[in-house]
């Protein structure tokens, strides 16, 4: 089955901005293990865990990591 082009291309933007807020995320995780921030640091990784851990509405399961 194939996937009409408009959709695909609402699917790579979702994939895109999805990516794009987990590399914020990590960055202020990064920033504040740099600052040496540990609870900061800890709470923004974990978000950046939930946020990898959720699957796109259109996929059946998540691929291996």
């Amino acid at each position: 089955m194939s996937v009409d082009p408009h959709i695909q291309a609402l699917r790579d933007a979702l994939r895109a901005e999805h990516e794009a807020r987990i590399a914020e995320v990590q960055a202020w995780a990064d920033e504040a293990g740099v600052a040496g921030d540990i609870e900061r640091q800890r709470r923004h990784q974990a978000h950046v865990e939930r946020l990898r851990a959720m699957p796109y509405p259109w996929e059946q399961e998540r691929p291996a990591a």
